[in-house]
């Protein structure tokens, strides 16, 4: 198989070159790193140019739709996702193509830590969180992370891809759509580690993120509240 790395972004300069290191340690190398950058005004995209990544601008209209944009750039058989605050561990392709060539396996995913940012944020996301997903996941609920998320192009493509208007949750509900194509794996030892910086909202995240999840789980609806631009 071939494996397209793709990673949304958006003025994120700061933290891609990092990102990009992490992706130049795996042992399985990417057939192609993607970057789709959403209208950057800061260096991103000749940081992405220069590691060898291929750049494709699109307009800034979300997320949902930047990572649809992934899809159809991407040329591998498989697409793996990842952020561009995000460092994956140099087993990461290597995991991720061995889950895949299992039988009907359709999509794989993992989980996230954080190593900084609001410290309640901190305990939810590296000590509930990957406790919680799994009791969702044995529920029918993949809380599958945008960062740490990969699947055949084919069977993405035949379910519809994400869907592009969604603000929040559209990798969940890319898993939910693929479970109509073949199994999902869930690996709790399939980790990346992400910035903190969500939590910099502070109380104000936990208010946004149960109204956008309400609204997704209850409604499949996820294009009127999404995370702010977070630097």
């Amino acid at each position: 198989m071939t494996i397209s790395v793709v990673i949304p972004a958006y003025n994120e300069e700061a933290l891609l070159p990092k990102t990009l290191t992490s992706l130049r340690h795996l042992i399985r190398k990417p057939d192609e790193i993607i970057v789709i950058d959403g209208g950057s005004t800061d260096g991103t995209k000749a940081i992405a140019r220069r590691s060898g990544a291929s750049v494709y601008t699109i307009q800034h209209r979300g997320i949902g739709y930047a990572r649809q944009q992934g899809i159809e750039h991407a040329k591998g058989d498989v697409i793996a996702f990842t952020d561009a605050d995000t460092l994956v561990p140099d087993d990461w392709l290597t995991k991720i193509e061995q889950t895949l060539s299992r039988p009907s396996v359709s999509c794989v995913f993992g989980t996230f830590r954080v190593p900084d940012g609001w410290l309640p944020y901190r305990i939810y996301i590296n000590r509930l969180q990957p406790i919680l997903n799994q009791f969702y996941f044995w529920m029918g609920i993949p809380m599958a992370p945008g960062q740490n998320i990969a699947f055949w192009k084919k069977k993405a493509l035949a379910v519809g891809g994400f869907p592009t208007d969604f603000k929040i949750a559209e990798d969940i509900e890319m898993a939910r759509r693929l479970k109509r194509t073949g199994k999902l794996v869930l690996r709790q030892d399939l980790i990346v580690v992400s910035s903190g910086r969500r939590g910099s909202e502070g109380p104000g995240l936990l208010l946004r993120t149960f109204k956008a999840f309400f609204l997704y789980l209850f409604f499949r609806k996820a294009n009127t509240i999404g995370f702010p631009d977070i630097r």
